[in-house]
């Protein structure tokens, strides 16, 4: 983090406050003429700062902005976006932090984007976002776990983007295994969780994912405006990216170090199910051509969702989609 940017933390976290230029001086290790450029970087950032001789500076507005100062700025973490990469536009976020992991990129590695040109989703569908409506990013992770407890990882993902969601909005999302984040029953949210390793080594794993924050109808094409939303098109048209952003870093890192340094997925596997639209429910497994009825009843431990079928016998799936019944 700039020194710029350590002002504006410092600044955000006394909103309200005068803070000297004296203190902020010794507290960043520069001199105050440092300290006033920065102030006045910020000012044309769009922030305002007073300034009170004897007083020192507060931060009175904060603009709208999604960039890495303002996202930087909220965050309080250990390891999750101590390395932030922000793109005006790039191929995928997936795809520069596979290029990045590829360099020896550190764990912990974010890549943000305003724009993608070749969003992914699951199964190679695409991932459409508008300029400057949306969240797409992407996490580095090398955790010591087995590869075949990945699922766990995408689990602890949608956990945290639930949790933060319903801290910055109050909106109550729901999950639809294995990852879908919905608002009222549409798809607000998509996790796509890719993995490097050999058979018992794992050498990274990029969790991306994109989140639909204050897109509009007109924004969604006619393929799948009927299945898609928006926090704005819920009734929160103020959301603030940035804050968001942070808050979804903040949560999947506290589960996260949880789950690799204790090997449970207890402590999400709660959240998850708390949020879940699945459990309970009558469902339509999607299977490649093969398509059967359940009752979905838990999500295990390995990310399998426990289902019962119609002759009463249960079964674990571990892979596939799935619709929920409407009932008549």
């Amino acid at each position: 983090m700039d020194t710029k940017d350590r002002i504006l933390r410092v600044l955000t976290e006394k909103k309200g406050k005068f803070i000297s230029g004296e203190n902020l001086s010794g507290e960043l290790g520069v001199t105050r003429t440092a300290v006033w450029k920065h102030i006045s970087r910020l000012r044309e950032e769009g922030y305002g700062i007073q300034s009170v001789p004897r007083r020192g500076y507060r931060l009175d507005k904060s603009p709208a902005l999604f960039n890495k100062s303002s996202i930087t700025s909220r965050l309080h973490t250990k390891i999750l976006g101590k390395e932030l990469l922000f793109l005006k536009e790039t191929d995928s976020t997936n795809n520069m932090l596979k290029r990045l992991a590829a360099n020896a990129a550190c764990e912990g590695t974010v890549v943000v984007a305003e724009s993608q040109t070749s969003g992914r989703g699951r199964r190679g569908r695409t991932w459409e976002m508008v300029p400057g409506k949306g969240i797409a990013m992407s996490i580095l992770l090398r955790p010591n776990i087995d590869p075949g407890n990945i699922q766990a990882i995408t689990l602890a993902a949608s956990s945290a983007v639930c949790k933060a969601i319903e801290s910055c909005t109050q909106l109550k999302p729901g999950i639809k295994w294995p990852n879908d984040i919905q608002l009222n029953g549409k798809k607000v949210c998509g996790i796509l969780t890719e993995m490097t390793a050999e058979p018992d080594k794992i050498h990274s794993v990029i969790v991306g994912i994109g989140l639909n924050v204050s897109q509009e109808e007109k924004d969604f094409t006619d393929e799948v405006k009927d299945t898609v939303t928006s926090i704005a098109l819920n009734g929160h048209t103020d959301t603030s990216r940035s804050t968001l952003t942070a808050r979804i870093l903040e949560e999947f890192e506290e589960l996260y170090l949880d789950y690799v340094e204790k090997r449970s997925t207890a402590k999400f596997l709660n959240i998850w199910r708390s949020f879940s639209s699945t459990i309970g429910c009558d469902i339509i497994i999607h299977q490649g051509e093969k398509t059967w009825q359940a009752r979905a009843l838990d999500v295990l431990d390995d990310g399998c969702l426990l289902v019962e079928t119609e002759d009463g016998k249960r079964q674990a799936i571990s892979s596939g989609e799935i619709s929920i019944r409407k009932k008549s």
